[in-house]
C-alpha cells in the first residue's frame, strides 16, 4: 500500500542574515541558483553569491547561476537552463524568487541528466512533460526561498510550465519535486509591487478556497484552508496600501504556506481551470485570472460542499466575495475581463480551453460549456 505524506518539506521562517548563513553552509560542489539578476541587486545578495561560488570552487565544483527567469516559464526556458548547466552531476538547486523561479527550478530538477543536458530539445521536453517521463537520474533536491506570498510552490509537488506555442498549460507532477526545505523570509516580500502583492495574495486565497470546496477535501484540509483565507482577508489590503508593514507581510507568507499545504492535498478546481486560457492567451497575471471568476463559481458551488456557510461567513462583514475583491483591488485593477482587452467575441476560444483535466472535474459542481459561458459573460 502506498502512503501520501502530508508534508515532507522542512519549513523555516527566517531573516536575511540567517538565510545567508544557511546558503553559505551548504557543503555542495555543484549548485544551481535560479534567481533573477534584478532580484540579486534588489536584495544586495551579490556578495553572498560570490561566496557560494568560491565555496563550490574549493570543492572542485561550480555554481551555475540562472539569471533570466521568465514570468511564465516554458519548455524553452527549461532547455536553455539545462544547456547552461551542462553535463554535470548537481548537488542542489536553490530557487529564490516568485512561483516562476521555483517552477523553473522544478523543471530543471525533473529533466536534468548528467550526460544529456547539452542535447535536450524543446520537442523532447514537451514529449516528456506530456508523458510524465521525468529524470533519468534521481531528482535534484531543491531549497525554495519564495519572495512573493501566494503561489505555495515552496511546499507542492508540481510546477506550472506554459506552452512555448501558447496552446496550453502543462503541469510537471511528482512527489520528488517537493522542495526539501522552504525558507520563508517575510522581509523579501517588502519590495513586491502593490499589483504583484494583490495578484499573489489572491492566488493564495483562491488556492485555499478551491481546496476547501474540492471534491477531495477533508476536515483537516478545510481547517488549514479556512485559516489561510482568513489571513489573506485580514492582511492583503494593508500590504497593498502599506507595503512596508512587516506584520501583514509575514501573515501573507503564513497564508501562502497554509494554502500550499491545503491544495497540495486536493488540487484546484474550476477557477484555476478557467484561468489558464486567460493567462496563456491574454497575459492576465495568474492571481488575477484565478480570482476574477471566484465570486461566480462560489455562487454555483454554494450548498454542494461541506461547511460552506463557515467559509462564506468570512466575507460577510465585507458584503460578500465580490465586494471584498472590488475593495482590495480598487485603484490597482478593475476585476472585469474588459480591463484586459477581452471582448464577447473572445469567449468561445476561452471556453474551449477552460476544461483542464484534474482541475475542472475536481469542482464540487460539474460545469458545462454553457455554465462557463454564463460565468464569463457576467464579468465582461
Amino acid at each position: 500500500m502506498e502512503y501520501q505524506s502530508f508534508c515532507n518539506t522542512e519549513i523555516l521562517f527566517s531573516n536575511m542574515q540567517e538565510l545567508e548563513q544557511t546558503l553559505l553552509s551548504l557543503n555542495k560542489s555543484n549548485i544551481v541558483l535560479v534567481m533573477s539578476e534584478s532580484s540579486v541587486l534588489r536584495w544586495g545578495m551579490s556578495t553572498v553569491i560570490k561566496k557560494i561560488k568560491m565555496n563550490c570552487e574549493k570543492l572542485n565544483g561550480r555554481l551555475t547561476w540562472i539569471k533570466e527567469v521568465a514570468a511564465n516559464p516554458t519548455q524553452k526556458d527549461i532547455v536553455k537552463s539545462l544547456k547552461q548547466i551542462g553535463n554535470r552531476k548537481l548537488g542542489i538547486i536553490i530557487a529564490c524568487g516568485g512561483g516562476s523561479a521555483i517552477d523553473l527550478a522544478k523543471g530543471i530538477s525533473a529533466f536534468h541528466n548528467n550526460y544529456k543536458n547539452d542535447k535536450c530539445t524543446i520537442d523532447e521536453i514537451t514529449d516528456r512533460i506530456k508523458n510524465k517521463k521525468y529524470s533519468d537520474n534521481e531528482f535534484v533536491d531543491i531549497i525554495a526561498v519564495p519572495t512573493t506570498a501566494g503561489t505555495g510552490s515552496e511546499v507542492t509537488q508540481w510546477a506550472t510550465i506554459w506552452d512555448e506555442n501558447k496552446h496550453c498549460k502543462f503541469s510537471i507532477d511528482s512527489p520528488q519535486l517537493k522542495p526539501k526545505k522552504a525558507i520563508i523570509v517575510p522581509a523579501l516580500t517588502l519590495t513586491v509591487s502593490p499589483k504583484m502583492t494583490l495578484s499573489t495574495g489572491l492566488d493564495s486565497m483562491c488556492q485555499a478556497i478551491e481546496a476547501y470546496w474540492s471534491k477531495h477535501t477533508t476536515p483537516i484540509v478545510q481547517e488549514i484552508a479556512y485559516r489561510s483565507v482568513e489571513l489573506v482577508i485580514r492582511n492583503l489590503q494593508k500590504s497593498v496600501e502599506e507595503p512596508n508593514d512587516i506584520v501583514s507581510r509575514e501573515n501573507l507568507c503564513r497564508a501562502s504556506i497554509l494554502s500550499g499545504l491545503a491544495f497540495s492535498q486536493t488540487r484546484t478546481t474550476a477557477c484555476h481551470s478557467i484561468s489558464y486560457p486567460l493567462t496563456i492567451l491574454y497575459n492576465i497575471p495568474h492571481g488575477l485570472a484565478v480570482s476574477i471568476t471566484l465570486d461566480k463559481v462560489a455562487k454555483i458551488n454554494a450548498g454542494h460542499f461541506p461547511n460552506d456557510k463557515q467559509l462564506f461567513s468570512l466575507f460577510h462583514e465585507y458584503g460578500g466575495i465580490k465586494s471584498w475583491l472590488d475593495t482590495v483591488s480598487k485603484d490597482i485593477v478593475t476585476m472585469r475581463l474588459s480591463t484586459f482587452g477581452i471582448i464577447e467575441d473572445d469567449l468561445s476560444v476561452i471556453i474551449d480551453n477552460a476544461f483542464t483535466s484534474g482541475r475542472m472535474d475536481n469542482n464540487p459542481v460539474d460545469l458545462t460549456k454553457n455554465d462557463v459561458k454564463r460565468i464569463l459573460e457576467s464579468i465582461i
